[in-house]
């Protein structure tokens, strides 16, 4: 039942399956008529495969995504080519660039817009935006202090700050054993996005 919803999860670690996780949750929500909100943040307009599968499922999901996207999205997303690690899309996160800190507002204001309207909502990567103090913390707690009652909140990212942890009612730590990266394996279209 919808009012037995309202809890926090937090999947954090240096491990892959953060987003993978919160996104499998979908399926499971969906499965029992809940609205679900997808914000994503510091990930552009790209080639996600989540992206291209939740667009369908509107408007059970709102699905939206801010960041800095790649020049080469369209033929990564055709499956033309790949992605070659760049870094036109990452963030520097000791001197973010004026528009990461944009997108991020953004976001922000697309969640608490969204809490209102949805039964679950996901907050993508908001772990890695609240540890590098792009999102101030103080008004993040704020939020979940006055967040609907019944909202269930899933939020992802490594390096989870303390107070994520103690307010989150799961908590779930992905530790990276062995990635093929270490191969010299970059990201895989469907795989790692």
């Amino acid at each position: 039942m919808k009012n037995e919803l309202g809890l926090i999860h937090c999947y954090t670690g240096d491990g892959k399956g953060k987003t993978t996780a919160a996104l499998g949750l979908i399926l499971r929500a969906l499965g029992h008529h809940f609205k679900v909100g997808v914000v994503q943040f510091l990930k552009g307009v790209s080639y996600y495969g989540e992206l291209f599968f939740l667009e369908k499922l509107y408007p059970d999901v709102k699905f939206f995504h801010f960041g800095v996207d790649c020049p080469k999205s369209s033929a990564i997303r055709q499956g033309y080519d790949k992605c070659d690690l760049c870094g036109i899309c990452f963030v520097d996160f000791k001197n973010p660039d004026e528009i990461h800190l944009k997108y991020v507002r953004d976001a922000w204001e697309k969640a608490k817009e969204l809490s209102r309207e949805v039964d679950i909502l996901i907050l993508d990567e908001i772990n890695l935006v609240l540890r590098h103090n792009m999102l101030p913390i103080e008004e993040f707690m704020e939020f979940i202090k006055d967040k609907p009652e019944h909202l269930e909140l899933i939020l992802t990212g490594r390096d989870a700050p303390e107070e994520v942890i103690k307010v989150s009612d799961y908590v779930t730590e992905m530790k990276e054993i062995k990635h093929p990266y270490e191969k010299g394996i970059i990201a895989r279209r469907g795989i790692e996005y």
